[in-house]
């Protein structure tokens, strides 16, 4: 009873500070404080879901294409041509006992090939789509056409390939192109042209073309059940961890390796984790500038409310009352001004996440506008880390400030 009567009394005198200060020169302060904590927190905003988008893009684009996990052939060093297999056997561990963090399995199968045209000769890496799944992640890249056709009984003659080397070899749509291997018989295929991809990762666009899996097996003389490897693809949201890595390990046969995406690509990753360095960095100095800010509109109302602190002391009042009454004004001109900043950092991700304003060149960001990551949590935190900083400096700004150069203003006040 006697806590809430006390923070009755502080939010009361709090208010009448409030509205004592209108017109006084700490009004305008607070009112520039806000205007630029509104900024500040806008681009905290703005740049936490542009950074998550830049991640969650990129590595949405690399494991559409081989998956969170590849399960491979742990082999030494081989012919450039040799096609190292496995069979669904040597998984059967992981088939039967998927862990709830696993979505699906894709076998592939992939064989370096020779594409042939009026335009020249260029080297591919031709890959095999399991026709048991959907490849809805491989869909979602199409600018031409559609994916190979994986539903028939017998395999169809049929290449999608990257809009790069559509227009490398100066070939379209339902133009065939002859297709040639070397190992381990010199063979070759009439292929139909049924799809064009477009990613803008080059290690992607300049390496692999798509077909149905049934046609590399028939090349390799392999049966049914046999596969260069599996693409393992982890629900959405689940994080990925050593021990999923190591549960996955102990479901496979000893003789196969484990293959995470960011092995694959290191350099994208790399590229990511810079961006998220530059990121935090420029986040902390906003921060600092914010923290510094408020701590200057703390010694403006203190200075100028010293008379009204030497009262108080006088009547009575504790330390922690007046701290107290300081720091409610100093959290509402905070608050103030991160509602405005999330409304102006909102609005400006919502215009360019629907209408793609900011544009970017794809030879260096690997997509063509900037990216926003929706989600509640690159609102939320961003939120508290910044309620939570500011707040913390502004509390052990009014601490050491009572404690030390305000004690003599307040002791000139009472005389």
């Amino acid at each position: 009873m006697l806590l809430l009567r006390a923070i009755c009394v502080i939010r009361f005198i709090a208010n009448r500070v409030r509205q004592g200060n209108r017109g006084a020169f700490s009004d305008s302060i607070h009112k520039i404080v806000t205007l630029s904590i509104a900024i500040g927190f806008a681009s905290i905003l703005v740049a936490s879901m542009v950074m998550l988008g830049f991640q969650s893009e990129i590595t949405k684009k690399l494991t559409s294409f081989c998956g969170h996990f590849e399960i491979t052939k742990y082999t030494g060093h081989t012919h450039l041509y040799e096609s190292q297999s496995i069979c669904a056997a040597q998984i059967d561990g992981l088939v039967n006992n998927l862990p709830i963090a696993i979505e699906k399995i894709e076998a592939f199968a992939q064989k370096p090939v020779l594409i042939h045209t009026k335009s020249g000769i260029e080297g591919i890496l031709c890959k095999g789509l399991d026709h048991r799944t959907l490849h809805k992640e491989l869909e979602s890249y199409l600018v031409a056409g559609r994916l190979p056709n994986l539903t028939d009984l017998r395999y169809q003659n049929e290449l999608l390939i990257s809009e790069y080397f559509a227009k490398k070899l100066s070939i379209g749509l339902s133009d065939s192109v002859i297709v040639h291997t070397i190992h381990p018989t010199v063979r070759f295929r009439k292929l139909k042209i049924v799809g064009m991809y477009r990613t803008y990762i080059n290690d992607i666009d300049t390496s692999l073309a798509f077909c149905d899996i049934r046609l590399i097996q028939r090349l390799n003389n392999w049966t049914s059940e046999i596969v260069n490897g599996y693409e393992v693809f982890v629900k959405d949201g689940f994080s990925i961890t050593k021990n999923l890595r190591d549960g996955i390990l102990r479901l496979i046969d000893y003789d196969l390796r484990l293959v995470k995406t960011d092995q694959k690509y290191p350099a994208f990753y790399d590229w990511l984790a810079i961006i998220q360095k530059n990121t935090a960095i420029f986040i902390l100095f906003i921060l600092l500038i914010a923290c510094f800010t408020m701590v200057a509109t703390v010694i403006i109302q203190i200075m100028e409310r010293s008379y009204m602190v030497g009262l108080l002391k006088s009547l009575g009042a504790y330390a922690w009352q007046i701290h107290a009454i300081i720091l409610c004004n100093s959290l509402r001109t905070l608050c103030w001004g991160m509602l405005y900043g999330n409304i102006l950092g909102i609005g400006l991700c919502f215009l360019q996440g629907y209408y793609k304003l900011i544009r970017l060149e794809p030879a260096l960001y690997y997509m063509h506008y900037v990216p926003i990551y929706w989600s509640w949590k690159a609102i939320f935190f961003p939120n508290l880390v910044a309620f939570g900083t500011i707040g913390l400096a502004l509390y052990c700004t009014i601490k050491l400030l009572n404690k030390n150069k305000v004690t003599e203003v307040l002791q000139e006040s009472k005389e």
